[in-house]
């Protein structure tokens, strides 16, 4: 892949594009490291699909991502490197909000998905972190009561203390550790990739139709969600998340007191009936 793009580069496909293009051009395929090293005749689909999915939290990026892929590789069919583009027709995410995934998703993927898709479902949830994060965090990190996180999309340092239940899963999941990092690909024991852990996390939510229409990113949706619910404020979710946007986090906690208010409104119309 890494040849197929210095060639695409020095092509008149390329050379002649505006200087703009070129520049949002060479954006998206500075995202192509962990794939340049790929025999352009050994890419599938699940190469694309993976690697648009782990940007699911960044839609038009992950989308740029799947067309300079189809770029890349109508480039290599006209040049007879490879004889079909596994590209094509490859779906693009849906611009705006995904979705939260909710109690009873959470609680069907802790119940029936195996390690070790069952434990980074715990670690989004309970560090509301992105997965090129979770997928980074090394037991190094882990003290014994917190985390320590440096976002790899922000350059945001986070001290992320650790839920009681997230402390006994630690413990656990430390007795036998065999890698550096928490998150562990079994086949080859090694840290995850963004790519391969995308793919597996895909294929694990596939399996279950309890859990269509949801993406991994969803967990940190839940994550913050809950921590509003339990009466945080933008600025302490923030501190657990590293949103740098406090307008966003602010959807959270208005749902949290919207709810709230519901509930103390039927409590007291309950009440009143009771009473007359």
């Amino acid at each position: 892949m890494g040849a197929i793009v210095e060639e695409y580069r020095r092509s008149p496909e390329y050379t002649k594009l505006a200087s703009s293009t070129k520049k949002d051009y060479l954006g998206v395929l500075g995202k192509f490291e962990e794939v340049l090293h790929v025999p352009i005749s050994d890419v599938r689909r699940r190469h694309i699909l993976g690697m648009r999915d782990s940007y699911a939290d960044r839609p038009g990026l992950a989308n740029s991502i799947v067309s300079m892929w189809s770029i890349l590789l109508k480039f290599a069919v006209d040049r007879e490197y490879v004889l079909a583009n596994p590209a094509a027709g490859v779906e693009r995410l849906q611009l705006g909000e995904w979705e939260r995934w909710p109690d009873r998703a959470v609680d069907f993927a802790l119940t029936h998905f195996k390690e070790p898709m069952r434990r980074a479902v715990v670690l989004a949830l309970y560090t509301g972190q992105r997965s090129s994060d979770l997928i980074k965090m090394r037991w190094d990190d882990y003290d014994g009561s917190a985390i320590q996180v440096t976002q790899k999309k922000t350059g945001t340092r986070l001290w992320v203390p650790c839920h009681a239940d997230l402390k006994v899963e630690l413990t656990e999941w430390k007795r036998n550790a065999t890698s550096v990092t928490i998150l562990v690909n079994p086949a080859s024991e090694q840290p995850w990739n963004r790519i391969g852990f995308s793919n597996a996390v895909r294929l694990a939510i596939k399996a279950h139709r309890e859990l269509k229409g949801y993406v991994f990113h969803g967990l940190r949706k839940a994550s913050a969600s809950l921590l509003a619910e339990a009466g945080c404020s933008a600025l302490e979710i923030a501190a657990i998340t590293g949103h740098m946007s406090l307008k966003n986090l602010e959807i959270y906690t208005r749902q949290a007191d919207q709810r709230q208010r519901a509930n103390a409104a039927i409590a007291k119309l309950e009440n009143y009936r009771r009473k007359t």
